[in-house]
């Protein structure tokens, strides 16, 4: 429990604190018309923490001590609200730059297509690595790195992120992806043949351990895996293998300190939730051969053989996409064949985010020397340059 003087202090700080965002927000409804909707969000939101803060001005004004256990609780509400505005949102609407803008149309595009269609905005930061608050779902806020303004390879990865947001959305995926997970190694205690009662303790302590590793956290990740391959087709695998063979992780680590499942893992579902027309791609061919040229060098050890299973995986793509296409009927699954090489340079001027993401790592693949020529038409198109 605080004592009083401390509650007095933080009661006054956050007077000044919230005030300070109401006047910043206000000054944004003036200027972010695109933003509208969020900052009408934000303001609401805004209105929540006020209120929260007037609890804790009661709180304080009694002194009584039977209320002082109440306050400790109000305070950490209130910083997560805070840090909500002045760690992401605030920044982020304040520093928009135009490429964070022209990204921001072409995710909106993107969204829809994908079935994502209950966003009303996106708000992008491009000054750090990948990633994403879906908080709320209807305007997720996207962290990506200034790269992605000037290369291709690495902006599938918003479809992984935008997976995070149809994960926030339903909670049914991550139950039923938990309960494959249950049903998985209960089906391996089920199977397993006349073992002695200290080797059958210590099995079932392994299938529990393997259990509570595929927490919310991880199926979180691999979902988005499997969503972003789903949505962005063989350009995300592609793009999941170049961060596998970039990153200093081994790829068979199963590290329990960690939110993000194996790369290899990743890797496997990723191939999984292509379609097998992708599999026969020259460029799927190419990277697959690249990703087990380099993984032959590392040792598979139990933990990872009975965590990621391929039997395993194979389970939670198929409950992935069956989730998918249940809860989004009007998701766009991107299966479309490419163009021969030699229609391949000429880019429409309607073509989508998608199509040049994997038209990019195909020609990348198989190409490497028409490239640059190719990426400079493809950037002016996508509205990221003059």
């Amino acid at each position: 429990m605080a004592n009083l003087e401390y509650l007095k202090a933080k009661t006054a700080e956050y007077a000044v604190v919230l005030g300070r965002i109401d006047k910043e927000l206000q000054a944004l409804g003036n200027k972010k018309v695109k933003h509208q909707w969020l900052i009408n969000y934000l303001q609401q939101k805004l209105k929540t923490t006020q209120a929260l803060h007037k609890k804790l001005q009661s709180i304080v004004k009694t002194g009584s001590s039977r209320l002082l256990h109440r306050a400790l609780p109000i305070v950490h509400d209130i910083e997560y609200s805070i840090l909500l505005f002045n760690y992401y949102y605030l920044p982020a609407l304040q520093q928009e730059t135009q490429a964070d803008l022209a990204l921001r149309k072409l995710l909106l595009l993107s969204a829809k297509r994908c079935g994502l269609f209950w966003i009303k905005d996106i708000t992008v930061n491009q000054n750090g690595p990948l990633a994403t608050l879906p908080n709320p779902p209807e305007a997720p806020w996207i962290f990506a790195p200034p790269q992605l303004a000037v290369s291709l390879l690495e902006m599938p990865g918003l479809y992984h992120e935008l997976g995070h947001d149809v994960f926030q959305k339903f909670n049914e995926i991550p139950e039923n992806l938990a309960t494959e997970i249950y049903l998985y190694f209960n089906e391996l205690r089920q199977k397993s043949g006349p073992i002695t009662p200290e080797r059958k303790i210590e099995r079932n302590q392994q299938f529990d351990q393997a259990v509570q590793y595929w927490d919310t956290n991880r199926l979180n990740e691999i979902f988005c895996d499997i969503f972003g391959t789903f949505a962005c087709g063989t350009a995300h695998y592609i793009s999941c293998v170049d961060m596998g063979l970039r990153s200093r992780h081994k790829p068979f680590d199963v590290d329990f300190g960690d939110e993000h499942p194996p790369l290899s893992a990743r890797v496997y579902a990723c191939y999984k939730a292509l379609t097998p027309n992708q599999h026969n791609e020259q460029s799927v061919i190419t990277i697959r051969r690249a990703w087990e040229n380099y993984t032959k060098d590392y040792t598979q050890e139990y933990d990872f053989n009975l965590i990621c299973s391929e039997a395993l995986l194979d389970r939670l793509v198929k409950v992935a996409i069956d989730n998918i296409q249940n809860f989004m009927p009007n998701s766009h699954r991107y299966e479309v064949s490419l163009p021969d090489n030699g229609q391949i340079h000429e880019i429409p001027l309607d073509i989508s985010l998608e199509d040049i993401l994997n038209w990019a790592a195909h020609i990348l693949l198989t190409c490497p020397e028409c490239y640059e020529a190719w990426e400079a038409k493809a950037f002016k198109i996508l509205g990221f340059c003059d």
